[in-house]
């Protein structure tokens, strides 16, 4: 093979063709294996509702020993439904892409950063990797943060909140899983707030004078929108609260300060 420098565009487009369709194999063959395995994938996201779910559990142990019945969140089990005849089998599909996208994402960024690699000075080599294992580990942590406590927290709020007596609720699967998964990979994404802004700064395109100026305003939106989701107590609210808050002020400690 030519080396990279000397490759015309054409042969790119057909290096980057033969990359992406490996990504598609990938995507494929680890779509077949969540498929395979659908009903345990379902099971984990539905079990975030359990009473057995380690955060409701804990919570209302806690709940038990400071006496504040407000704390403990999803006692009893949530009874789900399905409306649509078709229902569970594309749901079962949507669990089986989701999954596929997740379990070859490892593979598909390498693969990418394979390709782009060649083009890069030995020292963008090393700061993309950093970059790279970076928002990795901030997207795990976030995944991990939102499945852990946003998720059960925010089904608790939404399964719980009532505008009118004469209102039942009889929750669709499907609603569930997509409010769920949204839910787990909005934080993920949340969680590269910090990197986000790392580069926003150092573009020019957020001054760090604005960011530490509205370390108040932000303050303030953060407790408003942790009190709105969680149960009414001070503990559940500074669980959620308190990273969000932290993110913040990584952001500001990494932005690259702007003349």
């Amino acid at each position: 093979m030519a080396k990279r420098s000397e490759m015309t565009i054409l042969e790119h487009l057909a290096e980057l063709r033969i990359v992406l369709l490996k990504i598609f194999i990938a995507i494929t063959l680890g779509s077949l294996v969540a498929f395979i395995t659908g009903e345990h994938l379902l099971n984990l996201i539905i079990h975030v509702s359990s009473p057995q779910f380690i955060t409701n559990r804990l919570l209302c142990n806690l709940s038990k020993s400071l006496n504040l019945t407000e704390l403990c969140i999803n006692s009893s089990q949530i009874g789900f439904i399905n409306i649509e005849l078709s229902g569970q089998f594309m749901l079962h599909i949507k669990i089986a892409i989701w999954g596929g996208i997740t379990l070859a994402a490892p593979y598909s960024i390498k693969a990418l950063l394979n390709f782009i690699m060649p083009a890069l000075t030995k020292t963008e080599q090393k700061v993309s990797k950093l970059f790279l294992l970076s928002t990795i580990f901030l997207f795990v942590l976030g995944i991990a943060f939102g499945y852990f406590i946003i998720a059960p927290i925010a089904v608790h709020f939404l399964a719980t909140y009532s505008v009118s007596s004469k209102i039942l609720n009889h929750i669709a699967i499907q609603s569930f899983i997509n409010t769920v998964v949204q839910t787990i990979f909005a934080m993920g994404i949340g969680f590269q707030l910090p990197l986000i802004v790392h580069l926003l700064t150092k573009w020019h395109l957020i001054d760090r004078k604005v960011l530490v100026r509205n370390r108040a305003i932000v303050f303030v939106i953060v407790l408003t929108l942790s009190a709105i989701i969680t149960p009414p107590d001070v503990f559940s609210m500074i669980i959620v609260a308190l990273p969000l808050w932290l993110l913040y002020e990584l952001s500001i400690f990494v932005s690259k300060p702007t003349n």
